[in-house]
């Protein structure tokens, strides 16, 4: 029985349903919502293989057209701040470390392609460019280039580790929303919760082995990504 529409999403519609086995997640997936060279099986496998080590919410049913699929749904009880809170970052720090030792197949992300992708979303709207993106476009593909040539290590990565996609209480989280999940670098998720969640490089590299060069890169290449892609997706 459908209780109704889930806010969040911005790619993809998702309700609340109601079963015998409990409330059920339905997500109808959006037709442009993956990245370049994505595919939704790489997608499934990837949260399958996270549901099972604990990671994720358990899959219910995929569609085999991947129209749509069905998660258990997780009940959301964090705080409204859930950094300040350093029960629920650490985990945020193990389940991203889980993630990354997920043994799977799956194809690999390419950031070049990914930066073009929403330039040309960008200059399509036939509108002036914001001339910041514009000056950083060079540097940062010379950045990426050099993250991609250092030793950085690489897996399964989650590249979308936002509050909004940490849910159930501060005992216990999960980590949804598996549409950016491929083969990457590893810095880039915890560049992403850096920024995302406010914590600060010194906590990052205490927690992890990175060079701390190598997360000053990834931190200026994802909020570059994000800064497009707000331009790219926001209404003139």
């Amino acid at each position: 029985m459908l209780i109704g529409a889930l806010t969040g999403g911005l790619s993809n519609q998702s309700f609340l349903l109601e079963s015998e086995i409990g409330n059920l997640v339905l997500r109808i997936n959006g037709s442009d919502s993956l990245l370049p060279g994505a595919n939704r099986s790489d997608e499934i496998n990837i949260w399958k293989a996270a549901a099972k080590k604990g990671i994720a919410p358990p899959l219910v049913f995929i569609d085999p057209e991947n129209r749509y699929l069905i998660s258990t749904h997780i009940n959301n009880d964090l705080p409204p701040k859930p950094q300040i809170n350093a029960v629920i970052v650490d985990q945020a720090f193990n389940l991203l470390k889980s993630c990354h030792q997920l043994n799977i197949k799956a194809s690999s992300i390419n950031y070049h392609s990914h930066i073009e992708h929403y330039w040309q979303l960008i200059e399509a709207k036939n509108q002036p460019a914001n001339p910041d993106l514009i000056k950083q476009r060079k540097p940062i593909q010379q950045t990426l280039d050099a993250l991609l040539n250092s030793n950085t290590p690489t897996g399964i990565c989650h590249h979308d580790p936002v509050t909004a996609n940490f849910v159930g209480t501060p005992e216990r989280l999960y980590l949804i929303d598996w549409e950016y999940a491929a083969n990457g670098l590893q810095v880039m998720d915890y560049a992403a919760l850096a920024t995302e969640w406010q914590i600060d490089d010194a906590t990052i590299l205490d927690r992890t082995d990175f060079d701390p060069k190598s997360l000053i890169e990834a931190k200026a290449l994802y909020g570059y990504l994000c800064a497009l892609w707000e331009a790219a997706t926001t209404e003139a």
